[in-house]
């Protein structure tokens, strides 16, 4: 287990601490262990000019934190992001203090921090590089020490009880790496390349969760991570709701920071339990990717099924001829989702994601089904987009419209009816199985031949 004596690093003669810096006062210079580093950021040149760019990355010290902006040509920065290394320690000279804008884009899209300041650091006059060997080596022991006191975490399984409550907040969390983190490399809808980084976390309730992150610095740090043997402490990790099952994902976001191995009783606490685990407790528990992702045509899902059966054997699609018992609790506000236009995810509001900023939100069908047949019922069952609106026989745009005695008019028409449904599945964590319904259409007998 990891252990670390608790020292303060004394400054050398010249160097300014972080939270002792001065706005505009020209020639300090400043050093810190990196703990937080974002991707660079293009902007567009004007003609003729070359690209310019900004590389953002956070400092600590035994004093605070402090935001940092590189600016310079995209050549400058991506030498410079070869330099700028989680757990690393670096110096600051020729840099701009500057007062920290105070919005909500800001807040979200940097680590916190209590300075009223930001640093600048200019390609024409400042410089970052590796301090020099001995000075602030005691930098380095900050590295397991967690930017939030040691027992501000929420535990995995409140966060599943409380996900209404929790959804879109930043918390503080204690995770085993339950998987070995995997990063690949795609492409956004704007044409960019990025770094997906996906991996399985658990803590001492025994609830796993995926963590997910689209920060290459993050891929960096948990890459050679050891499942089991590695603990996480994530500060203003964000909580998600997956677009498909409703359950909770951790998103280490540019507001993020992650320490590895933290040194305090807790993280010791977890790494203890975690040793009197299941050797297979490596083995990813997601066992089939969500429906949604598949293209499995309508026209050749042929095989018929009961819920009973469903529920035992798994398939991966098939028929269902069901009651429809309910819809999203016949409520009409959980009945409507937002989309972002830019990453095309589901939403609470504005989109969050940098890529996404001004792009709009659009309305969409969003429902959650109760079936029934005299084997059982299921109440994992999500329908959507063009599918749902088939059902309704309006858009989402007039429906939203429609007064509340409309919408239980037509929900007392559709409930307690019989439909054959054509689905897809994937199974969660868990084990449970979720069903997409693809196609949705009133079931008549062969008796009765569509009488």
């Amino acid at each position: 287990m990891w252990s670390n004596s608790k020292k303060d690093w004394t400054f050398s003669e010249g160097y300014t601490s972080l939270s002792n810096l001065q706005i505009g006062v020209s020639g300090q210079i400043t050093a810190g262990l990196v703990v937080a580093k974002q991707d660079i950021k293009p902007l567009q040149a004007k003609e003729g000019k070359e690209d310019r760019s900004i590389l953002a990355f956070t400092l600590r010290d035994s004093t605070g934190l402090c935001n940092v902006t590189c600016w310079g040509t995209l050549t400058f920065n991506q030498q410079l992001t070869l330099s700028v290394v989680i757990n690393e320690r670096v110096k600051l000279s020729g840099i701009l203090v500057q007062d920290k804008p105070e919005n909500a884009q800001s807040s979200i899209y940097t680590p916190s921090t209590i300075v009223p300041y930001q640093i600048s650091v200019d390609q024409r006059s400042g410089r970052v590089e590796p301090l020099p060997f001995g000075v602030g080596s005691e930098l380095q022991q900050l590295q397991h020490q967690p930017v939030s006191k040691g027992g501000d975490f929420i535990s995995l399984q409140k966060l599943v009880e409380g996900k209404d409550s929790y959804f879109d907040r930043f918390v503080n969390c204690l995770v085993l790496v339950k998987t070995p983190p995997s990063s690949r490399k795609v492409t956004t809808r704007q044409g960019r390349m990025a770094t997906c980084t996906d991996f399985e976390v658990m803590d001492n309730t025994q609830q796993v969760m995926r963590c997910v992150s689209w920060l290459e610095s993050v891929g960096d740090l948990t890459g050679n991570l050891p499942p089991k043997q590695s603990i996480l402490f994530l500060t203003d990790v964000k909580v998600k709701l997956d677009n498909f099952t409703e359950g909770v994902t951790l998103e280490i976001t540019h507001k993020s920071i992650v320490t590895v191995n933290p040194d305090v009783p807790d993280a010791h606490n977890l790494y203890n339990f975690a040793q009197s685990l299941p050797s297979d407790i490596t083995t990813p528990s997601v066992l089939r990717t969500p429906a949604s992702k598949t293209s499995v045509p309508v026209s050749s899902i042929t095989s018929n099924y009961s819920i009973g059966d469903v529920k035992s054997t798994k398939p991966e699609h098939g028929i269902l001829n069901v009651v429809l018992e309910t819809i999203n609790g016949k409520s009409k506000t959980k009945c409507i989702a937002m989309r972002c236009t830019g990453c095309n995810k589901k939403v609470p509001g504005l989109c969050d994601k940098m890529e996404c900023f001004g792009k709009d939100v659009v309305h969409f069908y969003d429902f959650k089904l109760s079936l029934c047949d005299d084997t059982g019922s299921i109440d994992t069952v999500k329908m959507s987009g063009e599918v749902a609106e088939k059902l309704v026989g309006v858009p989402v745009n007039v429906f939203e419209d429609w007064p509340s005695s409309t919408v239980e008019d037509w929900m007392d028409g559709v409930l307690l009816e019989r439909f054959k449904v054509y689905f897809s599945s994937f199974l969660v964590p868990t084990g449970d199985i979720w069903l997409q319904v693809k196609q949705i259409d009133p079931f008549f007998s062969s008796a009765t031949d569509g009488v």
